[in-house]
C-alpha cells in the first residue's frame, strides 16, 4: 500500500509518444497543484529518469525497483 502524499501513474514506457509522455506528467503537475503530494511517481517496465517541471520533481522509476522498495 503506497504512503499518504504519493501520487503514483504507471504506464509500459515513456518512450512510445510525446503525447504518453504529456498525458502521464501533466496529470501529476495538476493534482499536485490541488493535493500538494510529497512524492510524484511514474512507474514503467524499465525506464528510469527525473523529471523537472512547474516546480514538480517526478520521478520515473522501473517496476522492479519500487517493489523491492527503490
Amino acid at each position: 500500500m503506497p504512503d499518504i502524499g504519493v501520487a503514483i501513474q504507471v504506464c509500459y514506457t515513456m518512450n512510445l509518444s510525446d503525447e504518453t509522455f504529456q498525458r502521464k506528467v501533466q496529470a501529476l503537475v495538476k493534482l499536485n497543484k490541488v493535493f500538494e503530494c510529497r512524492q510524484l511517481l511514474i512507474i514503467t517496465y524499465d525506464d528510469e529518469e527525473r523529471i523537472e517541471l512547474e516546480k514538480c520533481a517526478i520521478e520515473v522509476i522501473p517496476v522492479w525497483k519500487w517493489l523491492l522498495g527503490k
